[in-house]
């Protein structure tokens, strides 16, 4: 049997259909491949972005660990500083007063000798240099002091 002209027309609308629902899924299918390429394309891109972040916060924590280094050698060598700073300090507060006692009883000597060479009938110019000498020893104590100090942070 033959087909008729209607089961022929049928058959090639049916045929035509299908025909074009293929189309469409392939068109859909590749429509998705595309997609796919597109976000992995996309994410490989944030990768790479992530991955140049990562390696300039690892510069920076190298960095930051290497400083952090340097200053708790700095802070050693500043607590010594701090530390032989003040021997030397009560060391020349020690040696000022000492100082400032000699001048004292170096004073107090010449006057006596001034006023035995005065008793003698002698000129008292035999000491005035050393007179002179211990005004000049007592104004440079004066000068010594340690208000530097107040601009320390310690």
């Amino acid at each position: 049997m033959k087909p008729t002209p209607e089961q022929i027309l049928s058959a090639l609308n049916k045929m035509i259909k299908e025909s074009k629902t293929e189309l469409k899924a392939e068109k859909v299918e590749l429509g998705l491949v595309d997609d796919l390429k597109k976000d992995v394309e996309k994410a490989r891109k944030e990768v790479e972005g992530a991955e140049r972040v990562h390696k300039a916060a690892e510069k920076d924590n190298d960095e930051v660990n290497k400083l952090a280094g340097q200053y708790i050698d700095l802070k050693a060598k500043a607590d010594k500083k701090r530390k032989d700073m003040r021997g030397l300090i009560d060391f020349s507060k020690e040696k000022i007063k000492e100082s400032k006692a000699l001048l004292s009883k170096s004073k107090k000597t010449a006057s006596t000798i001034g006023k035995q060479l005065k008793e003698l009938g002698l000129d008292e110019k035999v000491i005035s240099s050393e007179l002179s000498e211990i005004d000049k020893l007592n104004s440079t104590l004066k000068s010594l002091n340690f208000a530097f100090l107040d601009d320390l942070p310690f």
